[in-house]
C-alpha cells in the first residue's frame, strides 16, 4: 500500500510535463505571431521539444533513486543536476558559436525554458519528498 502514492506521483508528473509543454508552446506561438517586436526562429521548437525530453531523462534518473536509501537518492539528484546542466549549456554554446544570425531573443527563451523545467522537476521532486518529512 506504501507503494501505490509513488506510482501516483510518478503519474501525475508526465501529464502535467505534457501541459507545461503545451502552455509554453503557446506563449512561443504568442511571441512568434509579434514578428515585428521579437523574433524567433524556427530552433525555438526544436529547443521546446529538447527540454521536454532532457526533463523527462533527468526525472526518470533523480526519481529512480527515492525508493533507495537518501544517500543514492542525493546522488542520483546532484549527478541529473549536473547532466541538465551540461546538456543544456552546451546546445547553447553551439548556437551561439556557430550560427550566422547569433539571436540574443533566441537565447534568452532558451535560457526562460531552461529555468521553466528545471522548476518543474524540482517542484515535483519536493512534492514526492514531502511525505518523507512526516515519518
Amino acid at each position: 500500500m506504501v507503494f501505490l502514492p509513488k506510482i501516483m506521483n510518478k503519474l501525475k508528473f508526465f501529464p502535467s510535463l505534457f501541459i507545461l509543454t503545451g502552455v509554453l508552446g503557446l506563449f512561443i506561438l504568442g511571441f512568434q505571431q509579434l514578428q515585428s517586436q521579437i523574433i524567433l526562429n524556427n530552433l525555438v521548437w526544436l529547443a521546446l521539444v529538447y527540454f521536454f525530453l532532457l526533463t523527462s531523462a533527468t526525472y526518470k534518473i533523480t526519481n529512480s533513486g527515492l525508493p533507495k536509501d537518501n544517500k543514492t537518492f542525493i546522488t542520483r539528484t546532484y549527478s541529473a543536476i549536473g547532466i541538465r546542466f551540461i546538456f543544456s549549456i552546451f546546445p547553447l554554446f553551439i548556437y551561439l558559436i556557430f550560427s550566422p544570425e547569433r539571436q540574443l531573443s533566441f537565447a534568452v527563451v532558451y535560457l526562460f525554458l531552461y529555468f521553466f523545467y528545471t522548476a518543474f522537476e524540482i517542484y515535483f521532486l519536493v512534492v514526492n519528498l514531502r511525505p518523507d518529512l512526516k515519518k
